[in-house]
């Protein structure tokens, strides 16, 4: 799913440092990062659809996978296309039992997480900007000191 995610977007590579520079996508395939990546992004999926039920803590789950992208520096603008991926990748191993239906299921998933994924990436982002601090520009007082 990954390294169809990087043949299709090739700019997505921008966002992973050890990807950033590889060509060959057939050295992607073997990478144990990315294999690691994709393991997360799929248990990500599983945890999403298993608080289907319970969209509190499936609304946490997205904020804090949001806010932890902007800590890596992965901006929302690539967030829709994993969604896809999956759906690409899925669709062939289920076959006849892929209807329509399902798949509008997904797509409606995918929608619902990456909008929260943004909200808190953007949450995040305020966070950041609230938080810095601006360097005085006056120089420290000197008064009574023997530095």
């Amino acid at each position: 799913m990954m390294k169809r995610l990087f043949e299709t977007h090739p700019e997505c590579k921008d966002v992973f440092f050890l990807f950033r520079d590889v060509e060959d996508l057939e050295r992607l395939r073997t990478s144990k990062e990315l294999r690691a990546h994709g393991l997360r992004v799929m248990s990500f999926i599983e945890k999403s659809v298993a608080r289907l039920d319970q969209l509190e803590r499936l609304d946490e789950l997205a904020l804090d996978l949001g806010r932890g992208h902007y800590r890596y520096n992965a901006p929302p603008k690539y967030y829709g296309y994993v969604g896809v991926e999956f759906i690409r990748a899925v669709q062939p191993i289920l076959k006849e039992k892929w209807t329509d239906e399902l798949e509008e299921a997904w797509k409606a998933l995918f929608l619902y997480v990456t909008r929260i994924m943004k909200k808190g990436y953007w949450e995040e982002e305020r966070n950041q900007h609230t938080n810095f601090v601006e360097p005085s520009k006056d120089k420290p007082e000197r008064k009574h000191t023997r530095i």
